[in-house]
């Protein structure tokens, strides 16, 4: 890497790659005449894009290979002066913070101490702490396996909040981004934390129907210097990020409450107290504790509380404003993006479900109205710095113009392939000439632990039971990960079938198996489209399980049940035992087969 001339005025290194924290700390220093660079390890951020950008540093990804993006970050920091370094995500700060001396030794970190992180990173350090102070707390109750969930207390039944005591943690597969969940059932208790708890222990919380607040604070040595208030407006019905939230006055209770927990901790840096509020009733209770810039933050900047700023100017300068800054109320800030999605999904949600808050459609009008008053900003979108926000938008409107167009593909496919009684007496001829050879049947999958594994020894067990001669028969996945078992849910549901999944391991698709294989069998448009984009010369050894199906099927596709409740598997079995049912009905006789291996394209004519 070639150093960089150092440069006379202040400079900051912003870690960060999102559309909303990283830009905004961006926005606000690059407007206060700090110099920005921005380390970047994802080449589709929009922030880079701002105009208040010195330079990018193009850093490898901090989830898969930590230890490249740290020795990178170093050889940066050696050949560039910064005053101060700002990670704006989970995953820079965990390694910035388990790296303190080494980074330390090089610029100044705004990340907390290591007892910050200890109580602010992990939940259940979180929760020990304001149980300690009386901050109000959801019931709470840590699971390590399954088994914990025999003898737990009946409130501890769904609906429940699923919560992982980190939301990223790594491991020798990479890092993984472990999301809070409600779970509305049992099914979906049991279906997540069959895919949680193998990466972590969670914390199961007891369901408060409630709004989202955030109690917004920068802090030196424990004592408040600006403090913000938002409520969220649109809350994602599943959970996370807000995209749509106002600015409200600070409530008494909940500023006590979250300088009581900050203030314990002796705090200096900015942090977010986050809170689930119960319009009806009054009573909050404490959801967790960000101790980094928050995805709110366009909001507090619009309504006239600076943090980034006040933030460098702290920790650089060692000022501090002789009073708390003031802040404009009942100041509306919008992402976009994610409200049109928003939308989209609001409009069809069940207005009986208890779990959700629907806003009723004069709400809706009043928000969409709301667009063209002085009281709404935009995460993105800036008068100043109109670049960022002008691409976020255009590549939104572009992946829905894509997305109409893989509806259209997907509906000509099932013209084609599904149940058209046109094409099927040629399809399922097809079918029997690629079987008509002792090269045998390939079922791929995205990651061979899920749909293909089982239909692999399903049809095994079927040939078996048969008395037929066994032709080959294997599975393989697209997703470049191998040695794999298949999840608990999937061997579950495969032994209620008869089928035992448990000495299954994934294996990774080549070309190798198509000159093996005669005949290809996939399960979903977008991995039939990109096998034949990877291997065009065998485009002709590739049909949809659905095909076999007698009658053409329910569907064309069979969807990944990967992630999902038993009852999900246990659905998705039984549609692939069905369509196996009919590819066996087609194995030619062993007086049937023929003994010449096929070649590549020599199945069937080119379409």
């Amino acid at each position: 890497m070639t150093p960089q001339p150092r440069h006379p005025q202040q400079t900051a290194l912003i870690l960060g790659v999102d559309d909303r924290a990283a830009l905004s700390v961006v926005r606000s220093l690059g407007r206060r005449g700090v110099t920005v660079d921005v380390g970047c390890d994802f080449d589709g951020s929009i922030v880079p894009l701002s105009r208040h950008v010195r330079d990018t540093i193009r850093l490898p990804h901090a989830g898969t290979r930590p230890d490249e993006w740290l020795a990178a970050l170093k050889a940066q920091l050696a050949a560039t002066r910064y005053d101060l370094v700002i990670p704006t995500a989970d995953n820079y700060l965990v390694l910035c913070v388990e790296h303190r001396e080494a980074l330390g030794a090089l610029a100044t970190f705004a990340i907390p101490d290591d007892r910050g992180f200890e109580y602010t990173y992990r939940k259940s350090r979180t929760f020990e702490l304001a149980e300690s102070l009386g901050v109000p707390l959801p019931r709470s109750l840590r699971v390590e396996t399954l088994a914990d969930l025999e003898n737990r207390p009946a409130e501890f039944a769904a609906p429940v909040i699923i919560k992982p005591i980190s939301s990223k943690v790594w491991s020798e597969e990479g890092r993984h981004n472990l999301d809070v969940r409600l779970a509305t059932s049992e099914e979906m208790v049991t279906g997540i934390l069959e895919k949680v708890l193998p990466v972590c222990p969670v914390l199961l919380q007891t369901f408060h129907r409630g709004v989202g607040e955030g109690v917004e604070l920068l802090m030196r040595d424990g004592e408040v210097v600006a403090a913000f208030q938002h409520r969220r407006v649109h809350e994602p019905l599943g959970g996370g990020g807000s995209s749509y939230r106002r600015s409200v006055p600070l409530d008494p209770d909940l500023f006590r409450h979250a300088t009581a927990l900050l203030k314990a901790l002796d705090w200096t840096g900015v942090a977010m107290v986050e809170f689930k509020t119960d319009l009806e009733t009054g009573r909050s209770v404490l959801m967790e504790i960000n101790g980094r810039f928050w995805g709110s933050l366009p909001l507090a900047v619009a309504a006239g509380v600076d943090f980034p700023f006040l933030l460098f100017d702290m920790l650089v300068n060692g000022r501090v404003p002789a009073e708390r800054p003031a802040y404009k109320e009942t100041i509306y800030c919008r992402n976009l993006v994610k409200d049109i999605d928003w939308l989209k999904r609001h409009v069809h949600a069940d207005r009986n479900d208890p779990f959700i808050i629907v806003r009723s459609r004069r709400e809706l009008l009043g928000d969409l109205l709301r667009l063209f008053a002085y009281r709404e900003r935009f995460d993105t979108l800036a008068w100043d710095d109109l670049r960022p926000g002008r691409i976020h938008l255009t590549r939104y409107l572009l992946s829905n113009l894509q997305g109409a167009g893989t509806k259209l593909r997907r509906l000509w496919w099932r013209m084609h392939y599904g149940a058209n009684p046109l094409t099927r007496r040629w399809r399922i001829r097809r079918i029997r000439r690629l079987l008509a050879d002792r090269s045998g049947v390939n079922f791929i999958c995205k990651g061979n632990i899920c749909r293909s594994p089982f239909a692999e020894y399903y049809l095994k067990a079927r040939l078996a039971e048969g008395g037929t001669a066994a032709i080959p028969v294997t599975s393989t996945g697209f997703i470049e990960r191998v040695e794999r078992p298949s999840p608990e849910a999937a061997v579950a549901a495969a032994q209620e079938l008869g089928i035992d999944l448990r000495p299954h391991r994934s294996r990774l698709l080549s070309e190798a198996d198509f000159r093996r294989y005669s005949l290809h069998v996939v399960m979903d448009l977008e991995l039939f489209e990109r096998v034949r984009e990877t291997y065009p010369a065998y485009r002709d050894r590739l049909v949809f399980l659905e095909e076999a199906r007698p009658g053409g099927g329910s569907g064309l596709e069979i969807a990944d049940p990967y992630g999902k409740p038993l009852a999900v598997f246990e659905r998705t079995y039984r549609r692939i035992a069905a369509a196996v049912d009919g590819l066996v009905a087609l194995v030619p006789a062993p007086a049937e087969r023929g003994n010449r291996p096929v070649s590549a394209g020599d199945a069937l004519p080119n379409r």
